[in-house]
């Protein structure tokens, strides 16, 4: 297995752990390289980008149909183990669904940040509110399970993914690096089979999302903030693409402060985590 994991090296007083990230449909680990990566580095921690099985220069590409939510949860924790240190896995939408996943299955991360996640109990409520609500969108997102980025509206695309808080020009790009996605993880996303950890399995959890999200909604972000005992993050105005929201900085600053708490500097003492979230006392 060869997966693509772009690197971050801390600057500054370094941290006694470093950061994964993990990236949605379509997209690899380049979506977080101009904005999150350098800014979470000059806070002081190696920040590692992975890409997915398929996506970006992670091989599998040639079988990207046959791929489900269980090869990509084990590409995290794969590239979770490669870093050799304690470990906040930070997942972006169907990147928060690998995360889930992974933790479900076994994976020990010292934090995991859901970002416009899937919610634990997938999007089949999301979908279907989306299909009466915006049915254009919902009728994009459906095409391009099947056809990838070829043939797709644009401008429907722009307002579900950035709200049209970025311009053509700037979307255009962004969409040219896109590309296919696994239709059988689209289904599984849906809930059709259960992803989510049990809330006691989970360790100290964020979960934060945009106000002007077109794909998950307030209900979803506050239904996987119930599952895991915490209080959800909502960031006025920003989109689905948080990290390249005109705001991005926004929910870097959020991520920021919550791992202040669950990630001190190497000569700090330990912390506790934030309210809400719980503490794995197994190893103490």
């Amino acid at each position: 297995m060869t997966l693509e994991v772009l690197r971050a090296r801390g600057s500054g007083t370094p941290r006694t752990t470093d950061i994964l990230l993990v990236h949605g449909i379509f997209v690899g680990a380049w979506v977080w390289e101009k904005t999150f990566m350098p800014y979470l580095a000059n806070a002081g921690y190696t920040v590692h980008s992975v890409s997915l099985s398929g996506h970006g220069a992670s091989c599998g590409h040639e079988r990207i149909g046959a791929l489900t939510l269980a090869d990509y949860s084990a590409d995290v924790i794969e590239a979770a183990a490669s870093i050799g240190r304690p470990v906040v896995a930070v997942g972006h939408s169907m990147g928060g669904a690998a995360v889930q996943d992974a933790v479900r299955r076994g994976a020990r991360f010292a934090g995991a940040a859901l970002l416009a996640s899937v919610p634990p109990g997938g999007l089949m409520a999301a979908n279907f509110s989306m299909m009466w609500s915006r049915p254009r969108l919902w009728r994009e997102l459906s095409l391009m399970f099947s056809t990838g980025l070829g043939g797709i509206d644009m401008d429907v695309l722009r307002d579900g993914l950035f709200s049209n808080r970025i311009d053509a020009a700037s979307f255009a790009h962004f969409a040219a690096r896109g590309g296919q996605e696994s239709s059988l993880v689209g289904y599984e996303l849906q809930g059709l089979r259960p992803f989510a950890p049990m809330p006691w399995q989970a360790p100290p959890m964020l979960v934060m999302g945009g106000t002007e999200d077109r794909l998950i909604r307030k209900e979803d972000l506050w239904a996987t903030a119930a599952w895991y005992g915490v209080q959800a993050q909502f960031l006025p105005g920003l989109s689905h693409s948080l990290m390249l929201d005109p705001d991005w900085q926004l929910a870097a600053d959020c991520l920021l402060h919550w791992l202040d708490a669950v990630a001190p500097l190497e000569d700090d003492g330990p912390r506790m985590p934030p309210t809400g979230a719980t503490l794995d006392t197994s190893a103490l």
